[in-house]
């Protein structure tokens, strides 16, 4: 989960001026660096799940989605791609 640091970093930026004289980079710190992306995954992980809330209810109530398949499916599909040679090791 991100963590609820004041956006006080983010507000003064370091920026690295191109040759036209318009901002080309941003210069940040680890800690600030880390925090974007833990944030964006965050974001990424609730989109992820507001995508799939309609096949995760159907799933809650016993319904299969389509395009899903049942475990033992996937697991005879598994195997043969295994015996065939087609899943690394």
């Amino acid at each position: 989960m991100a963590s609820k640091e004041s956006p006080s970093i983010l507000q003064s930026p370091s920026y690295i001026v191109g040759p036209d004289g318009r901002p080309a980079a941003v210069l940040v710190d680890i800690a600030t660096w880390k925090s974007i992306i833990e944030r964006l995954e965050d974001q990424e992980d609730h989109d992820i799940l507001r995508a799939m809330a309609a096949d995760l209810e159907m799933l809650s109530s016993g319904q299969r989605p389509s395009g899903w398949i049942a475990w033992d499916e996937f697991e005879t599909e598994l195997d043969a791609l295994e015996q065939a040679g087609k899943v690394p090791s």
